[in-house]
């Protein structure tokens, strides 16, 4: 499959990352206490818990593992299938599209083309459609169905999610999505994201990888750097750099979601709140592009909170060398 200009998918951005986690409370309160994600609301039922900080729904979904064992959504669906969700680690990346025309669209591309479809169905604030990419990652293309999404979610909620048949119903044409969103803020969290920008893979594969996203997933590449090696590529909302890395690797694997302060004082700050209380960060980085650390989660799982700088991004990124997923 080559790269080409006819798109399955058009999304805007990152919408969010999903995670199995071993233990759902202790992953909520180290999101929440130690990052700075808002719970924006839970599903026991599901056992799952959504955070963010306003720009979405949620810009982080977390799940715990289920041991194979089937669990159930709405009206009897069958929402997460045997055989899934032994151990913690990447369950999903959620990728927003502009409105529910698009959304069928692009269905409808994905069904001429033969593509797998593992999934159509109504979160009550989204409706989305859910396929595979060539590493077996789990990807959901969605669009937003209200815009008060605070109405219809919040706290803890019965079952959320219920079938959905694309094209059923005239699809509406208007994006639903806030274009001004209230940004959360957690007081007492050491640290404070302003808002959810990109995820880095890693794959062994990065022509069939980059390929993939860029013609199924329908996202433009807007750089490449380590002669080839990484792939930046970013949905059609220009207010970010990019919104996927995809970094040539020994194993295939997610590497990290990366989180946006408001300035690099911020995130040294955050930095220094961490210290105080024991948290070291697995990594700091301080050039001429950015400041960021990361964090481990207690799954051991990555997450980086970062700001950027003035050196231009094709500058730094053509000089990206072997630890490329982290300086990404």
């Amino acid at each position: 499959m080559s790269v080409s200009s006819k798109k399955i998918f058009r999304p805007r951005r990152l919408g969010h990352a999903n995670l199995w986690v071993d233990d759902l409370a202790r992953s909520e309160a180290f999101y929440n206490e130690v990052c700075g994600l808002a719970v924006e609301f839970t599903e026991p039922g599901l056992k799952a818990s959504f955070l963010g900080t306003g720009n979405t729904p949620h810009d982080l979904g977390m799940i715990e593992v289920t041991g194979g064992k089937a669990r159930y959504g709405r009206d009897g669906l069958l929402q997460l299938p045997e055989g899934i969700g032994f151990a913690a680690g990447l369950n999903h990346l959620a990728w927003e599209v502009e409105n529910e025309v698009e959304l069928v669209e692009g269905w409808k591309r994905a069904t001429s083309a033969n593509l797998p479809v593992h999934m159509t169905v109504d979160h009550q604030v989204a409706h989305s459609i859910y396929i595979g990419d060539p590493d077996g990652n789990e990807i959901e293309f969605y669009c937003d169905t209200v815009k008060d999404w605070r109405r219809v979610l919040h706290g803890e909620m019965d079952l959320i999610t219920s079938a959905w048949t694309p094209g059923q119903e005239e699809p509406f044409a208007d994006p639903r999505y806030d274009i001004n969103p209230e940004v959360r803020h957690v007081d007492q969290a050491r640290v404070h994201p302003h808002r959810v920008t990109h995820v880095v893979l890693v794959t062994q594969n990065i022509d069939r990888m980059s390929q993939f996203y860029a013609r199924i997933g329908g996202m433009d590449v807007v750089h490449t750097a380590a002669g080839g090696r990484v792939f930046f590529m970013r949905g059609s909302h220009d207010g970010y750099r990019y919104n996927l890395a995809i970094c040539e690797g020994e194993q295939n694997a997610y590497h990290h979601i990366s989180f946006e302060l408001e300035s690099d004082k911020a995130v040294a700050e955050a930095e220094r709140r961490l210290r105080e209380v024991g948290i070291k960060p697995e990594r700091s980085i301080d050039n001429d592009w950015k400041r960021s650390f990361f964090l481990i989660d207690p799954d051991g799982l990555r997450s980086e909170y970062y700001a950027y700088r003035t050196m231009g991004f094709v500058a730094f990124h053509d000089a990206i060398g072997e630890e490329q997923a982290y300086l990404v």
